[in-house]
C-alpha cells in the first residue's frame, strides 16, 4: 500500500474526489477548504483537517491545489510560501499557460518544486483508466509525486515548460468545444423538419467517426507548409461553406457559428490564396505579438 503525506487544498467536487482517492489508496491525507464545513466528510473518512493553508502545507510532503482559478491559487499559496519551501506543489486548478508559468516562476523564487497539472476528467472518473491528467514543470517534482499522481488516473509529463500541460488541455478543449457546436448547428437545422436531436446526434457521430482519421492528412498539409497538394482548395471550401450557411438560413436557423469560418476563408482568397489547400486557414489564426 502506498505511504506518504499528501495535502489537498480545495474540496469542491474535483478536490473531494482527489482527496478520497488518495485516502482510499493508503495516503495520509490532510485537507483544507475555505468553507471549513466541507472538510467534515473527509475527516469522518480518515483525513485530517487543517485550519489554515500554512498548517495544511506543513502537514504534507506533496501539496495538491484544486482551487477556483489562478487568482485564488496565488491568494492562498503566497502567505504559505515559507511553509511550502522544499516541498512539491502540484497545481490542478484550471489556469492558462502564462498563468502556470507565472506561478512556476514564483515557486522557483521561493524554493518550491512546482508542477502544473490539467485534469481531463470529471470527478467521477478520478482513479479510473478513463481519467487523463497532464503535468508540466519540474521533472524531479513529477518523479517525487508520480506514485500519488498515478493513483488519480493516467499521468502524462508533457515537459519542463510549466505552461505545456495547460496549453495542451486548452487546445484539446477548443477542439471539443467547436465539435460540439457543430453538433448543435446540425441539430438546429434538422429540428426545423421535426427530426429529434438524439437522431441527428447519432448521424453526426457516425459521420465524424468516418472523418476524424482525415485529421492527420490535414496535419500533414500544415506541417508541410506549402499548401499546394492540389486537394480541396480555399475557394472550393468557400463555396461549400456558403451553401451550408444559405441552407441554414433557408430553414430559419442562424449561421453565426459558421460565419467566422467563411470570413477567414474570404480573407485568404482576397490575399491571393484561393487556390491553396484550405488548411492554410491556420495562417489566419496566428495573432502577431
Amino acid at each position: 500500500m502506498p505511504t506518504g503525506r499528501i495535502t489537498v487544498l480545495g474540496l469542491g467536487a474535483m478536490g473531494s474526489a482527489i482527496a478520497a482517492r488518495l485516502r482510499d489508496t493508503g495516503y495520509t491525507t490532510t485537507v483544507w477548504n475555505r468553507t471549513a464545513a466541507k472538510t467534515a466528510p473527509h475527516t469522518a473518512a480518515g483525513s485530517t483537517a487543517a485550519a489554515t493553508v500554512p498548517d495544511a502545507a506543513d502537514a504534507g510532503d506533496v501539496v495538491l491545489v484544486v482551487l477556483l482559478d489562478h487568482g485564488t491559487v496565488r491568494e492562498h499559496l503566497e502567505p504559505a510560501a515559507a511553509n511550502l519551501k522544499g516541498k512539491v506543489v502540484v497545481n490542478l486548478t484550471t489556469t492558462t499557460p502564462d498563468e502556470a508559468r507565472s506561478t512556476a516562476a514564483w515557486a522557483a523564487d521561493h524554493g518550491i518544486a512546482y508542477l502544473d497539472g490539467a485534469v481531463m476528467a470529471t470527478p467521477d472518473m478520478i482513479g479510473t483508466p478513463a481519467a487523463r491528467l497532464l503535468y508540466s514543470g519540474d521533472e524531479n517534482a513529477y518523479a517525487i509525486a508520480g506514485p500519488a499522481l498515478a493513483a488519480l488516473g493516467g499521468a502524462e509529463f508533457t515537459g519542463a515548460d510549466a505552461g505545456l500541460a495547460s496549453l495542451k488541455d486548452m487546445a484539446l478543449l477548443a477542439a471539443m468545444d467547436l465539435m460540439l457546436l457543430g453538433y448543435l448547428q446540425a441539430v438546429a437545422m434538422m429540428r426545423t423538419v421535426g427530426v429529434p436531436a438524439v437522431e441527428t446526434a447519432g448521424e453526426v457521430e457516425s459521420w465524424l467517426a468516418a472523418m476524424l482519421p482525415h485529421g492527420k492528412e490535414v496535419a500533414a498539409i500544415v506541417d508541410g507548409g506549402a499548401y499546394d497538394t492540389g486537394g480541396q482548395s480555399v475557394d472550393f471550401d468557400r463555396r461549400g461553406l456558403a451553401s451550408i450557411i444559405t441552407a441554414s438560413r433557408e430553414q430559419g436557423v442562424s449561421a453565426q457559428l459558421l460565419e467566422p469560418h467563411l470570413r477567414l476563408l474570404d480573407e485568404l482568397s482576397a490575399t491571393g490564396h484561393g487556390a491553396s489547400d484550405w488548411p492554410r486557414i491556420i495562417d489566419r489564426l496566428t495573432i502577431p505579438k
